[in-house]
Formats: C-alpha cells, structure tokens, sequence
C-alpha cells in the first residue's frame, strides 16, 4: 500500500485564494487589488496579502484556520459493525474503514498538528500523546479547518487513511453499551487495552 504524506497546506489549492491578472486595478469588495496581488476571499471581507506573508504556505490569518484545531475519535456505531469487521479479520481479508460502519465516541481540541501527531507517534504511545485510551480500528481526526487528517489505530501503531467519510459518521448514532461512560468522554484508562507505538 503506497504511503500516505502530510503535506503542509498551500494556497494555491484553496478555493479562496486568488491573483488579480487583470490590466488595471480593481476595487472589489472594499478591498483595493493592485496587478498581480494575491488575495483571499474565504473570510467576511476580502484580504489582500502582504509582502511579509508566505508566498506558498498559508498565512497565520487564514480565515479558515481552527486554532486550536478539532480532534474526534470514530469507533465502531454498534455490536454489528463490529462483528462485521471481525469476520472479515477471521478471512484475513483487509477492509478499509466506512463512515457508514463508524460513529464519534469523543470529541475535543488540541494544539496538535496532524504532522505533528503523526511523528509524535512514532516516539511515544498514542494514549501518551492523547491523555486518553484508543483502540484498535478506531479512527482518529484532526481537522485544523485547511484539511482534515484521519489516522487508523492499528495493534503496531497508526496508518494516514486517503479518505474517510466523516459527514457519514458524524451523521450516526452510536449505540454501543459496552463503552462505559469513562470510555465515552475520553477519561485516561490505565489499563493495557490502550494502543501505541512500541518503541524498544
């Protein structure tokens, strides 16, 4: 399976950003743009970039960025989706994470960056970095408002998934009584369930 990198966010695949190629300046939006300058559109006013900004990667006032940045983890809806899944690992067959399988059990914000995380993780234990357990074939989301990264818990450590539907999981309600109330908000659990990164 091809590695999937985290790239950080440009511009140029932004649907707000924009060059003025035009001959003449324009006004626009209460916004005075000058031949050749870059702007944004994605917040209430349009914003002309400076000289002082990046010239590929996204400014600090993006008005899409989330500071902090949102984190959800994803398990299994219910016993079914579940035991699905187990059969399939029965087969030895590999099936990708389905949003329609999948529904949020803990929802938070961290200053974490996706990348960030991801290397983190190839140092210390998941639930070291999160302060909280996860599971195997749970999935993890950090959504920093330029592009949401998911992550695959797996037994040996963590995968960058190339997509997940979140709008499907986000939409389902999760019915699992086995998840106790700790599990649920995200409480740390001692216990040895929890899934990391062995480091030795």
């Amino acid at each position: 399976m091809a590695k999937i990198s985290i790239h950080k966010p440009r511009c140029l695949s932004c649907e707000y950003y924009g060059v003025h190629n035009e001959s003449v300046p324009k006004k626009v939006a209460g916004a005075f743009l000058r031949v050749g300058c870059r702007y944004c559109s994605g917040g209430k006013k349009i914003r002309v970039f400076k000289r002082s900004d990046p010239k590929v990667y996204i400014p600090s006032w993006c008005p899409r960025r989330k500071e902090p940045a949102e984190m959800r983890i994803y398990c299994y809806k219910d016993a079914n989706a579940w035991y699905l899944n187990f059969l399939f690992e029965q087969d030895g067959a590999r099936r990708f994470p389905s949003g329609h399988n999948y529904a949020v059990r803990h929802e938070c914000s961290t200053v974490l960056t996706a990348k960030g995380f991801y290397e983190l993780t190839e140092q210390q234990l998941i639930s070291d970095i999160l302060g909280f357990s996860v599971w195997t074939n749970e999935v993890i989301e950090i959504d920093d408002g330029l592009k949401p990264y998911f992550f695959l818990v797996h037994e040996y450590g963590i995968e960058v998934l190339a997509y997940f539907d979140r709008d499907m999981a986000r939409k389902n309600k999760l019915d699992r009584p086995d998840l106790d109330d700790r599990t649920r908000e995200g409480i740390v659990d001692d216990g040895d369930d929890s899934v990391g990164l062995d480091t030795d």
